[in-house]
């Protein structure tokens, strides 16, 4: 391992069922004897771990750096969908369109870390034979907050009420978490994802079977808004050096010209999957 250790900070929500029942297992696998309660929030301190406890909705509290220094903050939360289908899934921040429904600010990208998602959802996906009824997958990048400066990463329970209370789900997620902060791995193979559909299993199966990882992805959903500003952030904002583009040779529609045009121009190395 070539890199220092980065110290990862667990955000959680009171507002958040899968959040608090994950919190409940955290309280239980490390002894969190240091609190410090404010208007805002709760921060609970054990010796290896820091939790902060919201009293607001995640995607909303723009302020986090505030509160705590940290190389990287991972996000424990609900997922919902409309399919209530129960599954686990992992995505990087930001509103790549001009729209932001839901918190962060429009046409930007947080911070990402992508060693760490590979190595938790790669780790999660070793476990899949205790987690049969649970689909595993990444989600696009989607929702705020975008303005935090260091790299962040949702991690999610879903979709519906009966899912957020799983304690022997939510203990299984969080001590993957743990796992995959304090095992990282080396990562040399990076790139942006484009294309494909909001949740892509094309690009979960490239963090199970293949060396790369992903600064996140667009999904088709808005490749008409994607730009040398959005490229440039996800470029920019990455933790790890990125040299690839990895593209869903089906997922970006009528825009396919004009992007592959982009990604040759910034000397992207262009992967079809």
């Amino acid at each position: 391992m070539n890199n220092v250790i980065k110290k990862s900070t667990l955000i959680l929500s009171k507002m958040d069922k899968a959040s608090m029942t994950m919190l409940e297992r955290l309280k239980e696998i490390e002894n969190f004897d240091d609190i410090i309660e404010s208007e805002e929030y709760i921060r609970l301190q054990s010796n290896n771990r820091t939790l902060i406890v919201l009293n607001k909705e995640m995607i909303y509290y723009n302020n986090i750096e505030e509160i705590e220094n940290s190389d990287r903050f991972v996000f424990l939360s609900r997922h919902v969908s409309q399919s209530k289908k129960p599954t686990l899934t992992a995505h990087f921040l930001g509103n790549p369109s001009n729209e932001a429904p839901y918190g962060g600010e429009t046409m930007q990208l947080a911070a990402t870390c992508p060693e760490l998602m590979k190595n938790y959802m790669m780790k999660l996906n070793m476990q899949k034979d205790v987690l049969s009824e649970y689909e595993i997958s990444l989600e696009a990048i989607h929702h705020g907050p975008t303005n935090i400066s260091k790299p962040c990463l949702f991690i999610e329970i879903g979709s519906d009420l009966e899912q957020w209370k799983d304690e022997r789900v939510a203990e299984i997620v969080v001590r993957t978490v743990i796992s995959s902060i304090d095992n990282q791995i080396d990562v040399n193979k990076v790139g942006v994802g484009l294309g494909g559909p909001h949740y892509s299993k094309k690009f979960t199966e490239l963090l199970f079977n293949t060396e790369y990882a992903i600064t996140g992805y667009i999904s088709r959903h808005y490749m008409n808004y994607f730009n040398q500003d959005i490229l440039k952030q996800m470029i920019e904002k990455c933790e790890q050096e990125v040299k690839f583009a990895i593209v869903d040779k089906k997922g970006i529609g009528k825009e396919k010209r004009r992007i592959l045009e982009l990604l040759e121009n910034n000397n992207l190395e262009i992967i079809f999957i």
